[in-house]
């Protein structure tokens, strides 16, 4: 009766709850109380009850908190230290985010460039070493953070994936060498990457080990690469609708249910039309046109930036010219307009508006580019930090440094002094 209550409570509490006794630790450590807590929480996947944050670089853009399953008083990105996001302590800053965990690049010693991994929910994080020089030469460019999941949404390990000095993006050579360090084993390995094409200005997404590499010399294409495997070549996937030139497109790459989403709007007299294709996770790599729905909204661009990140049913826009967001549900095809206190169930949503005005504003306006063709068919991505739905620990690495939050940032502190 006891764990049945108990698996019913919100993980703030429940965490709390371990230091009761040694039998209530042991039995929410164990695998059938997750498992129950899992099964009855299922519908954490509504867009009414998940706790996450769309980050642009290391800034907040909008963040939903309050939802049963953690019952948080603030948003995902909000529980990051500002000092890391704002770069107040040396040249410490967010860097990337994947399944729940959250990478902190610290570059304050000119020697080296360390690390940090960890979850900004349970305060938990692991240090990460620099490669050893051997491998790195003076490079220092860290690239991106993939997790892999067990089958309940647990994280059960992490790779961080740094470039080598040998093979920057703007290389000719074809070779991307990247370093990889592994929560796994806790040492750093290198691995020699094949690509047929030219891979110049990138930015990323990631998913389920694999980075997606969103701007390539190739207009059109992403390139991709699970990390996790032993693969030594790139995957290429041709965008669906590619090479449509509309100007009057808006294009996002997000993620949504496990799959990569591929969202394209249009602004007609009447309505906001939404296109969504999926990525089928296959050898193909086909996609799969999910919707096309139209909205009859106030007159205006609505600009996608993401997908509800577990339900695949939502979609959030930006207008450009009233400069609100927008939530749409596609099955419903009905839409509402979020506020800075908007109420959506048990859920709180916080909107940096100014910020949002400055930085999406800035993303879609019209600059001059030698290829008309390329600037017309330009596809945006932003970071989605969401909040893991188990409260399992950070995986940590053999003879790895743990430290919570605090400790944290007391060490950065007196590393600048």
């Amino acid at each position: 009766m006891q764990t049945e209550i108990l698996a019913r409570l919100p993980l703030r509490t429940i965490a709390r709850f371990k230091s009761v006794c040694k039998t209530w630790k042991s039995t929410i450590e164990s695998a059938y109380f997750r498992r129950l807590f899992l099964s009855l929480h299922q519908n954490s996947s509504s867009s009414s009850s998940s706790s996450w944050s769309l980050l642009y670089g290391e800034e907040e853009l909008i963040g939903f908190y309050g939802c049963k399953t953690w019952d948080l008083p603030k948003s995902p990105a909000s529980l990051i230290p500002p000092p890391f996001k704002r770069y107040h302590i040396g040249d410490c800053y967010y860097w990337d985010s994947s399944g729940g965990l959250v990478l902190i690049i610290d570059e304050s010693d000119n020697a080296y460039c360390y690390a940090y991994v960890g979850n900004p929910v349970l305060q938990q994080w692991v240090k990460i070493p620099p490669p050893p020089t051997h491998l790195t030469g003076d490079s220092r460019y860290v690239f991106g953070l993939v997790t892999r999941l067990d089958e309940d949404g647990v994280v059960l390990s992490f790779k961080m994936v740094r470039i080598a000095p040998s093979s920057h993006p703007t290389t000719n050579d074809y070779l991307f060498s990247v370093l990889l360090y592994s929560s796994d084993t806790g040492v750093w390995t290198s691995k020699v990457i094949l690509s047929p094409k030219y891979i110049t200005n990138i930015y990323n997404l990631n998913l389920n080990g694999t980075i997606y590499f969103g701007c390539l010399g190739v207009t059109g294409v992403l390139a991709a690469h699970d990390f996790y495997s032993k693969s030594d070549q790139f995957r290429f996937v041709k965008l669906p609708d590619y090479p449509d030139y509309n100007k009057d497109y808006k294009r996002t790459l997000t993620t949504s249910g496990g799959f990569v989403m591929y969202v394209r709007t249009l602004a007609k007299k009447e309505e906001t039309v939404l296109k969504i294709w999926r990525l089928n996770n296959d050898d193909d790599d086909t996609w799969h046109l999910l919707w096309e729905v139209g909205f009859p909204m106030i007159i205006g661009n609505y600009a996608p930036l993401a997908m509800h990140p577990f339900d695949i049913g939502t979609v959030y826009l930006w207008s450009q010219r009233d400069h609100h967001w927008v939530s749409c549900n596609l099955e419903k095809q009905d839409y509402k307009i979020l506020g800075d206190s908007s109420n959506d169930g048990h859920q709180e949503c916080f909107i940096d508006q100014p910020l949002c005005k400055k930085r999406l504003d800035h993303i879609w306006y019209r600059r001059s580019s030698d290829s008309e063709e390329d600037l017309n068919f330009t596809v945006y991505s932003f970071c989605t930090l969401v909040v893991p739905r188990w409260m399992e620990s950070v995986p940590r690495p053999p003879q790895a440094e743990m430290m919570n939050t605090t400790s944290l940032l007391l060490t950065l502190d007196n590393d600048e002094e």
